[in-house]
Formats: structure tokens, sequence, C-alpha cells
């Protein structure tokens, strides 16, 4: 090649350049630009207040926390609701606190007068530095839900959005073919429309996948490549890639040994505490259940737990005397007795008590019992019957390497309302995925679904 064609090419590309920097909108950086704006009046109103209340340093210590704040990259976390969140809060929680600790608990006029917090100036700072760094995090977590991303999403044939900041654009099997006319039908777009996000519905070859992401940097928009369902936490999957190939790598699903350990001692002591707490409330429904209704007071039934293994369940009895006799007839009346789910609608077995002990979930509490012995956790797959479990197919027994629970995310998504395929994609994700986290989260819900008493029969 001539050295007067490497110019050439060379002022083509600087042109090209040059040109989309011209065009370059950054509709990507809304976001950030609100949110220092936002932020810039939060640390003007803060200082200003704290200023007029104290007239000393304590409006200099505010302005350090907002300073360090956005050092930190606070105001650029703005992609999720979740990663919004995570700086400012940790800000608050590090920072705020040291901050605190140092104008507020320690003898600052020793060392540097100037800076110490005195007397009844305490609580007006704490509050201060703490409003501030509050109203920091909640603006960075409206900011995403109120300004959301326009998305673009490139398709083969129509699919019609998702929602009103999606659009289609369809491009024909010879310009996806093309790499120039799919890059620039791309680009096209993007610019007509403004979009901040670019999400492919198909596989693309690799290097027309790396001049499309060259290409959209110049207006600071995202590629979303998406992947088949994995059905799994985002926590367990991370990118791995290398000069010469990537891909995903999947962590193990069964926590490490510590983690498990963790998760028992938590079911012991949370139970043996719940059992205590409750030992009167406990004690009355008994009574009310032997003079309500002939028959004992607990009902055990032999349900499928952890890796297969039989154990005895314990509830308060909520039916009447051998209602599992009348179980398979009642199953294939409304057809459902070939599924894995014996749920009977309308349950003529359940006394009036009964019906209350159900809708209050009060006659699952025995099985705290289970759980102190082993047998069951907290949180965990419903334990279901042999019967049951002879019905599974495929990758149903999963849900048989945890140990089953008193909740779980069955329970929190709908308990009875759902049916068995929606209840086993539940269960399966719990069993594939399980953490402490996502258990504490559980039984949180587990309240407001008790108080709702939503899916209960």
């Amino acid at each position: 090649m001539t050295t007067s064609a490497l110019s050439q090419g060379a002022i083509t590309y600087q042109a090209a350049t040059y040109a989309a920097q011209i065009d370059t909108v950054f509709a990507s950086r809304r976001r950030m630009f609100l949110a220092i704006s936002v932020q810039v009046v939060i640390t003007i109103f803060s200082t200003s207040l704290v200023f007029s209340l104290t007239h000393g340093p304590e409006a200099v210590w505010i302005l350090l926390w907002c300073l360090l704040d956005a050092l930190s990259g606070g105001s650029s976390s703005l992609g999720t609701l979740s990663r919004s969140v995570r700086i400012p809060l940790l800000s608050a929680v590090i920072v705020t606190g040291t901050v605190a600790f140092i104008a507020a608990f320690t003898p600052l006029n020793e060392i540097m007068s100037v800076g110490s917090v005195t007397g009844e100036d305490h609580n007006v700072f704490l509050l201060a530095l703490w409003g501030t760094a509050g109203a920091t995090a909640g603006v960075r977590v409206l900011i995403p839900a109120l300004l959301p991303k326009r998305t673009l999403r490139i398709v083969t044939e129509a699919i019609g959005g998702r929602n009103p900041t999606t659009s289609d654009l369809v491009v024909s099997r010879r310009t996806k073919s093309d790499s120039d006319a799919f890059v620039s039908a791309v680009l096209a777009e993007v610019r007509r429309r403004d979009v901040e996000l670019v999400e492919l519905a198909f596989g693309i070859d690799a290097e027309v996948l790396r001049r499309l992401c060259w290409e959209l940097r110049n207006r600071d928009v995202e590629l979303y490549f998406p992947l088949f369902d994995l059905g799994l936490d985002p926590a367990r999957v991370h990118a791995r890639s290398a000069t010469d190939s990537s891909g995903l790598l999947i962590s193990p699903s069964r926590p490490v040994l510590l983690v498990r350990v963790l998760k028992r001692m938590f079911d012991v002591v949370t139970a043996s505490a719940l059992v205590l707490i409750l030992s009167v409330p406990l004690l009355v429904v008994a009574i009310a259940i032997k003079i309500s209704m002939p028959g004992p007071v607990f009902y055990t039934q032999e349900r499928i737990g952890l890796d297969g293994r039989p154990f005895r369940i314990i509830k308060f009895r909520s039916m009447i005397v051998n209602a599992d006799v009348q179980l398979k007839e009642l199953l294939k009346s409304q057809g459902t007795a070939t599924q894995p789910l014996f749920k009977v609608t309308s349950d003529p077995r359940i006394t009036r008590l009964g019906q209350l002990l159900r809708k209050s979930s009060i006659d699952e509490l025995p099985q705290l019992f289970n759980v102190i012995g082993g047998s069951m956790s907290l949180v965990g797959p419903r334990p279901q019957r042999d019967g049951e479990v002879a019905l599974y197919q495929g990758s149903d027994h999963h849900r048989l390497g945890v140990r089953p629970g008193m909740t779980g995310l069955w329970q929190v998504s709908g308990r009875s309302d759902l049916g068995w395929a929606q209840a086993r994609e539940f269960d399966l994700y719990y069993a594939h995925n399980w953490n402490l986290k996502n258990d504490l989260t559980i039984l949180l819900r587990t309240f407001g679904a008790v108080v709702r008493a939503a899916g209960a029969q």
C-alpha cells in the first residue's frame, strides 16, 4: 500500500471519528448528570441547614462526606436499582460512621479544636449526616426508575415492545449477513431513537460484534447479548474472558460446608426461640383442638426429606379423623391424581377450626420441632408424600437435594394458588441457588404472606 493511500485512510478515519463525536448525544449520561445536580442541591441544603443551626464545623464535616462520596464514584452507580444504592449505602455505613465517631465522640479539641463537635450539636450533626446519606441513596434508587434506559432490540421478525422504552429494529437476512449494512442500520436507528441500550435477539459473528461495540462507544451505548435462560442466581454466574475464548463460569449449586453449618445453627437457634416465645399460644391451640373436635391434637404423616429419606412431619390436626382415606377419591374426582401436588380444592375434610388454623398457617407451627430435630429447615421446598415423589420426572428430584422447609420460595409466591408447574420451578430455583441471604429474604416475605393469607387453603 502506498504512503498516499495510508494518509488518505488516516484522514478518512479521523473524519469519521470527528463526525461521530459531533453526533454524540451522550443520552446514557442523563442519569449521571441528574444525580450530580440533585447531589449538589442536597449538599448545599444540608450544609446550609447545619451551619444555620450550629454555626460550627459540623457543616464542614457534612461537606467532607459529600466530597468523599463523589470521589468514590457514587454518582456513576446508576445502572440497576440494586447497584445504584450499593455505593451510597456503603459510604453511609463506613464513611459516615467513621466521620461521626471522629467528630462527635473523640476529644478532637485536644488535637485540632477547629474540627471538634461538642455539646448539644452532637445530635444535630448525626441526624444531618445520616439524613444526607439517606437522601443520596434514595435519589440514586429513584433516578433509574424515573429515567429508564431506552432500549433498541435487534430482531429478525417483529416481536412487539415489552414496555414503552423498548423498540424493535427488524433486520432482513440479507442485512444480517452483510456486516457493513448491519452495523450501519443499527447505528442509524440508535441515533434516530436516542437509544442507550442495544439488545441482540440472535447470535452474530464475533468480528461483527466487535465492530458494533466499537461504533456504539461514541454514544456511550451499552450492548446486551442475551443467553438462554439459565434459571440460576446471578451471583453464581461469572463471565470469564480471554484473548482466545469467552464463556460463563457457574459456581457449584451447593454452598461450602461453613455456610451449611451456619444454616443449621440458625435453624436450631431460631426454631428453639420461637418454641419458647409461642409456647402459650401453642398450648391454647392444642386445647382448642381437643375441645372442638374428637381425635388427636397433632397430625403426623410420612413425608420424603433430604436425599429421599422419609420422616414424620408434625402439624396441628385441621381435618377430620381418617382424612387420608378419602384423599385418593377426591384427587380423582377433580382430575389431579396424576400430578405430584396432592391439593384438594374446597377440601370437605377440613373442619371449621381447621380452616382458621390453615388460613393463619398456625397448623404448621409444630413443624418447629421437625426443624430442631433436623428433618426440616425453616426455609426450603415443602416436603411431599411418597406418592407425590413417585410421580417426579427428570430434574424434579433435585428438590430433594436440600432439606425441606416450613416455608419456601413457593409459599411466598402464591402457595396453593400455584399449580405444580409453577411450584416446581420455584422449588428447583431454590434448590439450585439457596444461600443465607435468600433464606432471610424468604422468611421476611413469609410474614407478609401469612398476614395476607395469600393462597391459603
